[in-house]
């Protein structure tokens, strides 16, 4: 198979809004019309609970790992592969099928970093648990994960191309989190248990 048709695939793959279908199938809504109007776990938990919000995050990590698997299965180049293994997360947070919206892509990150390193992924997971518990701010525990995962692939002697993609990876969640940021610095982040915007 082409490294370009990988790309494309991993792009399908990644825009799979599985918040939205799970939102659709279990309540008949649209998850983006409640709560933060995100389409991730952390608003389907605020809105339909805990089991809902388990199946769309592991939905969305397996969608990461199935790609990350499609990625370095058929293609050699490292260039294009990183391409490929970065459309899974631009998919997801700019779905062709929610008119170019979508999530914030942690956990589909997470699925990729699985594939490519569960040690790495377990300390970003861990660390992402360990940061929530201590402060309650889901936001600032899937920053303080993905501030850990170039980290994490560099301690366990992963390949430059895999390495950048962590870099790029962390810095996209950075991005997708910019008014968490804010409103973290501002005191006006909501913390779990609270009703208001993720």
């Amino acid at each position: 198979m082409s490294g370009w048709w990988v790309i494309g695939i991993n792009y399908l793959i990644g825009s799979l809004p599985f918040g939205v279908i799970i939102g659709w199938l279990l309540r008949g809504i649209d998850i983006r019309k409640y709560g933060s109007g995100n389409i991730g776990a952390t608003n389907v938990s605020r809105v339909l609970g805990f089991t809902p919000a388990l199946l769309a995050g592991i939905a969305d990590a397996l969608k990461g790992f199935l790609g990350a698997y499609l990625a370095t299965r058929f293609i050699q180049n490292p260039f294009l592969w990183f391409l490929a293994v970065f459309m899974i997360v631009i998919g997801h947070n700019w779905s062709v099928f929610l008119r170019f919206k979508g999530g914030k892509g942690v956990a589909t990150t997470v699925g990729i970093l699985f594939y490519l390193s569960y040690q790495a992924a377990i300390i970003s997971f861990l660390s992402w648990i360990g940061m929530v518990l201590i402060s309650r701010y889901s936001s600032l525990g899937s920053l303080t994960g993905a501030l850990l995962m170039p980290i994490g692939l560099y301690l366990f002697n992963k390949p430059p191309e895999i390495i950048w993609w962590g870099i790029f990876a962390c810095a996209l969640v950075f991005l997708r989190h910019s008014e968490n940021i804010k409103r973290l610095v501002s005191g006006k982040e909501h913390k779990i248990g609270k009703k208001g915007r993720e």
